[in-house]
């Protein structure tokens, strides 16, 4: 009996590792990963890293050590005082979701127009007043929050994000006429959240 308990451990334990040892996961395979919450933890074991969750530590800048997780899957650094993203961002190739909600951001980072693989993108109560024309690069992504951005302008490469089920635009105010114009970009499928309409002038 004890051997058999012991086999099914070794056995589960096995295929944890395995489901987190590829490189882009699906969702059940990141369901069985360790989620990582103290940047001293992770970088002890880089290759390990899948998840990383380093919400109200406040950072003021981004955590360079977080690049050398090169399997990286999930980065939420939300609620820190950061203000910059580098370019080298672009170097976790394999990454999925991106959580920057509530920095200090006052563009949109170009790098993350790069991540291919992305699919949920939050960048939420930051100052961006633009999107850049290379958002259309992220053909997989099926979720963006952009909700109290300030955002005002958007590329005709928008309507690039075929796949997008989901866009927060809440807290901005856009005329009819400019939510229609935004609506016309995106499927039809895409459901998108905006605030009550103003029809005053910029």
């Amino acid at each position: 009996m004890i051997r058999i308990k012991l086999a099914t451990l070794f056995g589960a334990i096995l295929l944890i590792a395995l489901n987190c040892s590829g490189q882009v996961l699906n969702q059940e395979a990141l369901d069985t990963c360790y989620i990582f919450t103290s940047l001293e933890d992770a970088v002890q074991q880089p290759e390990r890293v899948r998840i990383l969750k380093l919400d109200r530590k406040r950072f003021k800048s981004f955590p360079e050590e977080i690049l050398a997780f090169k399997n990286l899957q999930i980065l939420s650094l939300a609620k820190n005082k950061i203000q910059t993203i580098p370019d080298s961002l672009a170097s976790l190739k394999y990454l999925q979701e991106l959580n920057l909600s509530r920095n200090k951001l006052e563009e949109f980072p170009e790098s993350i127009t790069q991540l291919i693989h992305l699919k949920k993108l939050v960048l939420n109560q930051n100052t961006i007043p633009s999107l850049p024309y290379a958002i259309g690069n992220l053909t997989k992504l099926e979720h963006l929050d952009l909700w109290r951005t300030e955002l005002e302008r958007f590329p005709e490469s928008t309507n690039q994000l075929q796949r997008l089920k989901e866009l927060d635009l809440r807290v901005i105010q856009y005329t009819s006429a400019e939510m229609q114009a935004i609506t016309d970009m995106l499927p039809s499928t895409t459901k998108i959240h905006f605030s009550t309409q103003c029809d005053c002038e910029k």
